[in-house]
């Protein structure tokens, strides 16, 4: 995803494109890597691995600037990393879109080169307390990620996702989230569709993220963090929801993508 605005809590705005503010004691510095496989992910997203630089370390999970030539010269983007720091390579997954980035993205080959600089933000899972992570389309990729490492890490803590799509075709990552349920028996997804036509033998529910859904995800838990990603609109909506349901601001961790399409 591309162009964020993060927001930690509500009103600490951190990170868009500048200035670059670390998040820990880390150097930084531009590493060049290369692309292990790229593919389409949805019909309107589009996914790419990277083979991990040496020494690079990141917390679940923050993210990097991601720079590509594009036709329009190099351009680079923050960039919400898709995986787990436990795993082998990085990962990123955006929206398909008429940008030069964006078409440069999904025109990544095996063996392309790209620099990825980072990490940076504070959006990072808190491994002590239960996780309430509410989705809208490709805003899932921070939160693969984190449930990626709770389950690489053995964590005890309960981890429940809200997943929301316009339609069953666009639910990203959907058969690694399946195989993370099955690995992970704290690890639940709740899917929600919200498009006009629903699919006809579609047995999950339907509609935006309301009330009822988020009761649903929280039952049984004790004081959890609630970690919201998407477009502008649907984060706004979350949270006002939690709001409305009492939930302190210090328990809310969020993630807004300006630019969503772009």
């Amino acid at each position: 995803m591309a162009n964020p605005v993060k927001i930690y809590g509500r009103g600490h705005v951190g990170v868009g494109m500048a200035p670059r503010a670390a998040s820990s004691g880390w150097e930084r510095e531009a590493l060049e890597t290369t692309v292990v496989a790229s593919r389409k992910l949805t019909p309107s997203t589009h996914d790419i691995l990277l083979k991990k630089p040496a020494w690079f370390s990141f917390l679940p999970t923050q993210f990097t600037f991601l720079t590509l030539r594009t036709d329009e010269g190099p351009d680079g983007r923050p960039m919400s990393l898709a995986t787990s720091p436990t795993r082998p390579n990085l990962e990123y997954a955006v929206r398909d879109g008429d940008s030069a980035f964006k078409r440069a993205f999904a025109s990544l080959r095996p063996g392309d080169e790209v620099v990825v600089e980072g990490p940076y933000g504070h959006y990072i899972l808190k491994e002590d307390r239960p996780a309430v992570m509410l989705a809208g389309g490709i805003g899932i990729t921070p939160l693969k990620g984190m449930a990626e490492y709770a389950a690489d890490k053995k964590l005890q803590i309960p981890v429940r996702l809200v997943y929301s799509n316009r339609s069953e075709g666009e639910i990203a990552f959907r058969a690694e989230l399946e195989e993370l349920e099955r690995r992970n028996q704290n690890f639940k997804v709740l899917h929600t569709l919200t498009g006009s036509d629903v699919e006809k033998g579609w047995k999950g529910s339907v509609g935006r993220i309301d009330a009822p859904k988020l009761q649903e995800a929280t039952s049984g838990l004790d004081r959890p963090v609630y970690y919201i990603c998407g477009e502008p609109g649907m984060v706004s909506a979350m949270l006002g929801l939690l709001t409305d349901g009492g939930v302190p601001e210090a328990d809310v961790m969020v993630e807004v993508f300006r630019g969503y399409r772009s």
